[in-house]
């Protein structure tokens, strides 16, 4: 007897994870069918921020909370929704309910724990999941994150528009597509184009004339030169940044009050282009200027950058208020020095990009400690010489 319960014992195990397997394959269909599209890694889509393609998500759940419980299987959120028995949460929607024959099969792989085979991992259509405040060495790959290093241009067939090596990357694409590549542009119509884009001006009909009239074979190069030497190019070039940093010469919200200083951070930015600025300095003296560089009044004009986002001078919640412009000032540091949306990081680890939740925070933490005042923006000297006169007027 013990002989043939040891067998029958051993037959149900073997029985068990074919069932397991065949319970998880046809819940996954239908979610594959019926679900993926808003609530998958591989669609980038997260409606009510749920993902269903793997089991972790699942147990993670998304605004109103875990899809399934593995404690009480029949209360899964999962089962409420497709069952249509609260008319607040009903998926699929419009009208797409299952059939009973669908819901009977998910119904019961709920109920089995909702089985995941380790075949599949954490590997669901194309799908990797990050634990919960790491990042993956895959992420780390990223080629966003890669040091900068040098390419060889590729070889290419034609030599017939190879100026540089930019255009032999363009080429070795236009070959690859079977494309013939457009014809130069008439030399008037190159005046007017590089003008607009380095000054966003047109070109005057004397400088069209002279440029025309000038055959040297560097004639392009020297009307480059100027233009970017020209006073025009710093101004063009700022409206690029101080948009990205949200420049405005007033505090935002209903009450909107002007900023009579705001200006002077326009012009450093206008007057850090004209001079070619190193970006290194550019960016060390907006983040950090008064630490770094104290005695250059350039470089506390540059800190206007800290002082840019929405104020309500008259608002009650003050500490809303701070944090609000604290999460302004870390958001608009990750878009424009980075290059990354941050934004969602800040309640949980970002979904799609390798940006942790706790990662956010401490960037944030650079910025707590600021303190927003007026300050004196003159060189020692200058400082001396403006008292002297201040007691000469004020007959000291």
């Amino acid at each position: 007897m013990h002989r043939l319960a040891a067998i029958l014992t051993g037959v149900a195990l073997l029985a068990a994870p074919s069932r397991a397997a065949e319970g998880f394959e046809k819940a996954h269909a239908i979610l594959q069918e019926h679900c993926f599209k808003c609530h998958s890694h591989a669609e980038k889509k997260s409606k009510g921020g749920l993902m269903l393609d793997a089991r972790a998500s699942l147990l993670a759940g998304g605004d109103s909370g875990p899809a399934i419980s593995t404690d009480e299987p029949a209360e899964s959120l999962l089962l409420k929704a497709i069952s249509y028995s609260d008319a607040d949460l009903q998926m699929p929607p419009e009208n797409a309910k299952l059939s009973n024959a669908q819901i009977a099969t998910l119904k019961a792989w709920v109920e089995a724990g909702a089985p995941w085979p380790e075949s599949k991992g954490s590997e669901i259509a194309g799908a990797k999941l990050r634990k919960k405040g790491e990042i993956t060495e895959a992420e780390r790959q990223w080629w966003a994150f890669q040091p900068v290093r040098k390419i060889a241009p590729p070889a290419v067939n034609s030599s017939a528009i190879i100026h540089n090596d930019v255009d032999r990357f363009i080429t070795a694409r236009l070959e690859a597509e079977g494309l013939q590549p457009a014809g130069e542009a008439s030399r008037s119509a190159l005046i007017r184009r590089v003008t607009f884009d380095l000054t966003g001006l047109p070109p005057t009909p004397s400088e069209v004339k002279e440029f025309l009239a000038d055959t040297r074979s560097d004639a392009y190069e020297r009307l480059v030169d100027r233009l970017l030497e020209s006073p025009r190019y710093g101004e063009r070039m700022a409206r690029c940044w101080l948009d990205l940093v949200r420049y405005a010469d007033g505090d935002g919200y209903r009450a909107d009050d002007f900023r009579p200083h705001a200006w002077r951070y326009r012009d450093y930015v206008i007057a850090s282009l004209n001079s070619d600025k190193p970006y290194t300095r550019f960016i060390q003296e907006q983040l950090a200027g008064d630490e770094m560089f104290s005695e250059d009044p350039d470089a506390i004009i540059a800190t206007g950058y800290l002082r840019h986002g929405i104020y309500e001078w008259n608002a009650r919640d003050v500490r809303g208020q701070w944090e609000t412009i604290l999460n302004d000032l870390t958001d608009t540091t990750g878009d424009v020095f980075f290059g990354l949306g941050l934004q969602c990081a800040r309640c949980h680890d970002h979904k799609f990009d390798p940006i942790l939740q706790k990662d956010y925070f401490r960037l944030q933490a650079f910025f707590a400690p600021i303190q927003l005042e007026d300050r004196i923006v003159a060189r020692e000297a200058e400082a001396l010489a403006h008292a002297e006169r201040i007691k000469i007027w004020e007959g000291k």
